[in-house]
């Protein structure tokens, strides 16, 4: 009887799996990995060729952050110039960051180009005058006589020039500035020039090397120039807000981590910088070492408006800016505050 019973079971479920089957009624398949969000591509337009200054983007990117928020992230270097059209003209669906200054921002939307500025990483202008270690370098006077070599006029290092003359209520007309091209250090170092504009963690670091000391005059202890951090299109912003505050939300992390541990840093940028980008690593990690002053900030990340003023009025007392431009629209603090 118990048998018989068991085998009229048996008939009913095989009855009800066959009805299920026929009715499209089948469990569906698990996805494969459940837990792996899909990720957005994202380009983070750099103004430079790979370089230890990117430390903390390159943190962000080894240490997943970038894809804890849903962002598959992609390094491209280029001239500033390109990075910032690039991210002005892409499509929402494609985003791009762009690296640059604040002054190329303004500069970009008085000609109509609709940028903003959603993160800055150099709290400090970065560019110097510096010379070897007997030359006077206290003021912006003390260029009065010497012969300064700039790459030309045009970019960071004039306009760090006339920041310094601005600041000191000088005429370019009084010194003896020459274009020299990007070779300014060796041209100090030989004693063909008295001095030269560069980045206070590149040049100045190379001449400590080479003859034991360095003069330096640092733009930013004489006037607040805006200097780079992170660029994106007003687009972008209104229409994907989310993925602006993810990415720069993710950047500052690999910000704090890098600033917090330039060791670990340096060690997960020699990974994404060629070696033929690479002088020799103990140089590559002074590099890094002084850069970290010039990002630091008791408000991380977020751009002051004063500096965003003042520049602003540089621009427009040198005839740089044809005219005003709204320059609280120039950036935000929205997305790192």
């Amino acid at each position: 009887m118990l048998k018989v019973k068991m085998m009229l079971q048996h008939s009913l479920l095989l009855g009800l799996v066959l009805i299920l089957v026929a009715c499209g009624g089948a469990a569906p398949a698990a996805p494969a990995n459940p837990t792996e969000p899909e990720l957005t591509t994202v380009t983070l337009a750099l103004s430079y060729i790979p370089n230890v200054q990117f430390a903390p983007f390159y943190v962000a990117q080894q240490k997943g952050y970038y894809r804890e928020v849903g962002l598959d992230v992609v390094f491209d270097y280029n001239f500033e110039t390109d990075t910032i059209q690039r991210a002005a003209t892409a499509p929402a669906d494609a985003p791009i960051f762009a690296h640059g200054s604040g002054l190329s921002v303004m500069l970009a939307r008085q000609q109509g180009i609709p940028v903003q500025m959603v993160m800055q990483q150099y709290q400090q202008f970065p560019v110097v005058f510096f010379g070897k270690e007997d030359v006077q370098l206290a003021s912006p006077t003390d260029l009065q006589g010497l012969q300064i070599g700039i790459p030309g006029r045009f970019g960071a290092s004039y306009y760090a020039l006339l920041a310094l003359l601005y600041a000191s209520d000088q005429q370019e007309r009084d010194l003896n500035v020459q274009e020299v091209g990007f070779s300014q250090f060796q041209l100090v170092l030989e004693d063909s020039i008295d001095i030269a504009a560069g980045y206070a963690m590149n040049e100045p670091v190379r001449l400590r090397e080479a003859t034991g000391g360095a003069s330096v005059l640092r733009v930013a202890d004489f006037f607040p120039l805006v200097a780079d951090g992170l660029i994106v299109s007003e687009q972008l912003i209104a229409e994907r807000p989310e993925l602006v505050q993810g990415f720069v939300e993710a950047s500052m992390r690999g910000l704090r981590d890098t600033l917090e541990n330039p060791d670990e840093a340096f060690e997960i940028s020699l990974a994404f910088i060629p070696e033929a980008n690479l002088s020799t690593p103990e140089f590559e990690r002074v590099v890094l070492q002084e850069s970290l002053p010039y990002w630091t900030s008791p408000r991380l990340g977020a751009m002051p408006e004063t500096m965003w003023a003042e520049s602003h009025q540089f621009l427009l007392d040198l005839n740089l800016l044809q005219s005003p431009i709204e320059v609280e629209q120039a950036y935000t603090n929205a997305f790192v505050e």
